[in-house]
């Protein structure tokens, strides 16, 4: 199968210093990112692509340099809603390619415009969608962002299981409706964060309640109120809710996003609060990792004691909020991947270890893993976390 992306650059070589060299390109890129935000749902039809659009908008509104990022691979419609639906991607005189630029704060991406025709269908298997994300992320020059949001396709596929493993760190923003069936669909997304360990960044209730097009008034038509019920219900951040809107299609129908089109609309002014909503929730998860009140701890063990770096396959696996654990697990690291590349997939910030060789130290150092030696092997670890946590380790 053909694994190149039309438009994009490539690297020659064998299959394994091209993928090595994708991902010091993909490390290089992501560390100009400061937040990544993954929005996702759990079905389609909850207007997850006029969030993502309209929040990209809104941020950059407000002076961030924003990146969006179109991985719907199947089903792209960013072009289509930001009016640009055969933009060109620029390459740059040294070579690199640039993404597509809407405004002087806002670029993207997405598969549509590297299609030979606007209703090409794309029928691509898991592999080559993994490689054109990879690729998007890559072999883009998107430059230093303060936010790169991604819109995603309804589900919990290879699409947003790639950028979980791709973006580690990335938070992940669910959209739902207030209906009972987008609830239950929406709790699927919650899950498979859970389960690819991706931080959730809040929820948005999208069609929440209905903007009147004749007198502007906000009218109880359809339900309202499910998903910040929901949040609460999870533990998660509630974002905002967003009124159902004609002007919503329309605008986006004409390539003029409500938020740019309609700003004194009452629409506009609910994606301008879940803006500044998102703009808190991401600076107060930056800050909880750099100041230390979250870290996810890996600890190598054999049974329930710490063991020797080398001698470990296996790693307990703390989740700690606020100096407690909320999450303990237990994981394999698989033979073929090296460890601070493991660690990295796994979103670890710390490693505690009895002894750890230069090297490694050295590598754990460029994935932002945080080290902890001289913890005694035989000792439990659970034991030894708590240690951590009281101080006694350093």
């Amino acid at each position: 199968m053909n694994e190149t992306i039309p438009g994009l650059s490539q690297t020659g070589g064998d299959r394994s210093t091209v993928l090595e060299h994708q991902e010091r390109r993909l490390q290089e890129q992501l560390s100009k990112i400061r937040h990544k935000i993954m929005v996702m749902s759990g079905k389609g039809g909850v207007g997850k692509s006029s969030v993502a659009v309209n929040l990209a908008i809104g941020l950059s509104l407000q002076d961030f340099m924003v990146g969006l990022l179109d991985v719907d691979l199947h089903g792209p419609n960013v072009p289509k809603m930001l009016g640009l639906r055969r933009g060109r991607l620029q390459r740059r005189p040294d070579g690199r390619i640039g993404a597509i630029t809407y405004s002087p704060n806002l670029k993207f991406l997405s598969v549509e415009p590297l299609l030979p025709q606007e209703d090409s269908a794309v029928i691509w298997r898991g592999p080559l969608k993994i490689s054109a994300i990879r690729q998007f992320i890559a072999d883009i020059d998107w430059g230093k962002l303060d936010y790169l949001i991604i819109d995603a396709p309804p589900g919990t596929g290879d699409e947003p299981l790639t950028v979980a493993k791709t973006i580690p760190d990335a938070y992940a923003l669910l959209v739902t409706t207030p209906q009972e069936v987008s609830l239950i669909d929406v709790r699927k997304s919650y899950n498979f964060c859970r389960k690819v360990k991706m931080r959730i960044l809040g929820l948005v209730e999208n069609m929440s309640g209905f903007i009147c097009p004749h007198c502007g008034k906000e009218v109880d038509l359809f339900k309202r109120g499910g998903g910040e019920k929901l949040a609460e219900e999870l533990g998660i951040r509630f974002l905002g809710r967003i009124p159902v809107d004609p002007r919503v299609v329309a605008a986006g129908d004409a390539g003029k996003p409500v938020i740019a089109a309609y700003p004194e609309s009452k629409t506009a002014e609910a994606f301008e609060e879940l803006v500044r909503n998102v703009v808190a929730a991401t600076e107060e998860l930056y800050r909880d990792v750099e100041e230390g009140r979250y870290m996810r701890i890996a600890v190598p063990v054999e049974g329930p004691v710490v063991t020797d770096l080398e001698k470990a396959d296996l790693f307990a696996i703390y989740d700690i909020e606020k100096g407690q654990v909320k999450v303990k697990d237990v994981a394999r690291k698989p033979e073929d991947t090296a460890l601070d590349i493991w660690l990295k997939e796994q979103v670890v910030t710390h490693l505690i270890a009895p002894a750890v060789p230069q090297e490694m130290k050295d590598r754990l150092q460029n994935v932002g893993v945080r080290l902890v030696e001289g913890i005694h092997p035989k000792i439990k670890a659970d034991m030894a976390i708590q240690d951590y946590l009281a101080g006694i380790l350093k």
